[in-house]
């Protein structure tokens, strides 16, 4: 029985609370459309403001429901510390123990040569690395002969054959 009367009493309460917002929302559209006829500038901007002031003053409180704070949780990607660590590490200025352990170029011997449509050199290492030459440059190699592979500025590489200072630039293919 008590059941009953907390169940009706709430049922009262709730019908009555949604009845005297209808009404708000009623008296907010009719007081915007009184404005609407307004010929006046100033004045019907005075009116949509007084209109609009009781209802600008209250706050909506909204809870969070904790399905939705799962679901944005579920949608977020574990990071792990190294992958958050290394994100744009390429930008930081590199210390002079970081750059000591870089190499710097690699000397290695021709197994294979070849010649793309367009005239550049496709190079196949004995290490089995495969390069192409990306720019139009010339230079005579020959299969066996030993080239030095030397980094440049902003990720570029360079093949030179050894005791020779001309150089052409290659990209690295496998």
């Amino acid at each position: 029985m008590n059941k009953i009367i907390k169940l009706t009493y709430f049922v009262v309460t709730t019908s009555l609370l949604s009845q005297t917002a209808i009404a708000e929302e009623e008296t907010l559209s009719e007081r915007v459309l009184g404005c609407v006829k307004i010929t006046q500038d100033k004045a019907r901007l005075t009116c949509f403001d007084q209109a609009t002031e009781q209802y600008s003053n209250k706050s909506v409180d909204l809870a969070v429901t904790p399905l939705a704070a799962q679901q944005v949780d579920s949608n977020v990607t574990q990071l792990t510390a190294e992958q958050v660590d290394s994100f744009s590490k390429d930008q930081v200025k590199k210390t002079a123990e970081e750059t000591a352990k870089e190499i710097a170029s690699i000397t290695l011997t021709i197994s294979k040569l070849s010649k793309s449509p367009y005239g550049q050199w496709r190079i196949t290492f004995e290490n089995g690395q495969k390069w192409q030459q990306k720019d139009n440059y010339k230079l005579s190699l020959k299969k066996g002969q030993r080239v030095i592979l030397t980094k440049g500025a902003i990720s570029s590489v360079f093949l030179q054959k050894e005791n020779s200072t001309k150089r052409i630039r290659v990209k690295r293919l496998k």
